[in-house]
């Protein structure tokens, strides 16, 4: 139904031989899933996935930008607000280290407006969630909603995106435009995928490209498994096909064994010491090349375990900013719940040891003072003695039962943080 030289017709002389043959090879499961039975259809769809990729020629940001082009993109018009000296230190790091600099800064922990809107709260989280893909999607939680959409592990494996048959499998599971298409709409598509008209002109002659390749196109619609509208329209329940294997990290001891380093450094993204290689590690690692200047990959080779081997023997630390150096208990308690139960706790306790104490201490200096005593605590003493002993048994019973519950909450709140990634150890 499609052929490389249509494809490469429409993408250009520059796309790449493995994005064409993504293409090529999982057109019929995209005819199937997205329903691209009508040529308009098609065209829009191509169309869009040449736009975000440049043609088929890239599938994830790579952040080598000279400093002109970061102020372009990322200067005084962006959130992150890069300025032109620092524009030209970031582009005068190795390509390696560029990008991770790059995109931690201005989609991550670098820049808290991207940070929160993208929900990039990792170290790392600005370059694992770059846009990637070949509807270039960008940030954690918009990779967390086409995990969804798609059934592919994204969030924990982003690098699927970079792959070029998963980065076609999550374009069409994840194509949503077939009304607009039908209508032959290019504007409704494109904001559909963008958000907005970026790359508008790019996409009508890209649309103009494949109206001409597939001038012939046409699915019988008896042959293809569903012939209804999209999977928005519809409320389509998909299967997702296969996964292809994630990445395997390197042998099981030599990750613990960075693992027990890198904690000793103070990097403790990772979360449990164990022989288990996943994006966790991988962040762990990265933060510890950036703040050593290392460049490459987030990976376990012989340059990171001498560099490790050096810091340890010399006792260097994990550098930690200073409003995390001087973090009190009232700066914590607005965002953990456990400190927030511990509050209530406390107070439990101040009810029950602050009468006790004080009652203690007033009894023993008016024992020194006879004739007060008898005037003053005697009769109050009296009063309380003449109370039922089972209520004074109610009431310690009930601060012990509040402090207890107090503390289990507590400990609930940990392991609930802890499962839910906010708690490292």
């Amino acid at each position: 139904m499609l052929t490389a030289a249509q494809v490469k017709a429409i993408a250009g002389p520059g796309a790449k031989p493995a994005l064409v043959a993504a293409v090529v090879q999982g057109w019929s499961a995209a005819v199937s899933k997205a329903k691209l039975t009508t040529k308009n259809r098609a065209c829009h769809f191509l169309a869009q996935i040449m736009t975000e990729t440049g043609g088929l020629q890239i599938l994830s940001e790579s952040g080598a930008y000279k400093a002109d082009r970061i102020l372009h993109i990322f200067g005084q018009r962006h959130s992150a607000k890069i300025g032109p000296e620092e524009a030209r230190r970031i582009a005068a790091l190795p390509v390696a280290q560029r990008g991770p600099v790059l995109f931690n800064r201005v989609y991550g922990v670098g820049n808290p407006k991207k940070m929160r809107e993208f929900n990039n709260t990792g170290p790392n989280d600005g370059w694992l969630y770059r846009g990637g893909g070949m509807m270039q999607c960008t940030g954690k939680n918009n990779y967390a909603a086409m995990a969804k959409k798609t059934g592919m592990p994204l969030v924990e494996h982003p690098e699927l995106l970079h792959n070029p048959d998963s980065a076609f499998k999550a374009a069409y599971l994840e194509w949503i435009c077939n009304a607009a298409a039908d209508r032959d709409d290019v504007v409704a598509v494109r904001k559909i995928i963008n958000g907005g008209t970026n790359g508008l002109a790019e996409c009508k002659a890209f649309l103009a490209k494949a109206k001409k390749a597939l001038a012939g196109y046409s699915v019988d619609e008896d042959e293809a498994p569903d012939s209804s509208s999209n999977r928005a329209e519809t409320d389509l329940k998909l299967e997702p096909a296969p996964m292809p294997e994630a990445p395997v990290g390197p042998d099981g001891e030599l990750i613990l064994a960075t693992k027990k380093k890198l904690d000793e450094l103070g990097y403790h993204e990772f979360g449990t010491l164990d022989s288990e290689w996943g994006g966790r590690t991988v962040a762990a690692i990265a933060a510890y090349k950036l703040d050593r200047g290392m460049s490459g990959p987030a990976e376990i080779d012989d340059a990171l375990t001498a560099q490790l081997n050096r810091d340890i023997a010399d006792k260097w630390r994990r550098p930690i900013k200073d409003e995390r150096a001087k973090a009190t208990v009232n700066d914590l308690a607005p965002h953990n719940e456990a400190i927030k139960q511990n509050w209530w706790t406390r107070l439990w306790a101040k009810i029950v040891a602050i009468p006790a104490g004080v009652g203690a201490a007033v009894s023993g200096v008016m024992d020194k003072f006879p004739d007060a005593k008898a005037n003053y605590i005697d009769p109050v003493m009296d009063f309380f003695v003449d109370v039922p002993g089972w209520l004074w048994f109610v009431v310690a019973a009930g601060a012990a039962a509040a402090i207890w519950i107090g503390t289990r909450k507590s400990d609930s709140a940990v392991v609930k943080d802890f499962q839910d990634g906010k708690l490292m150890r």
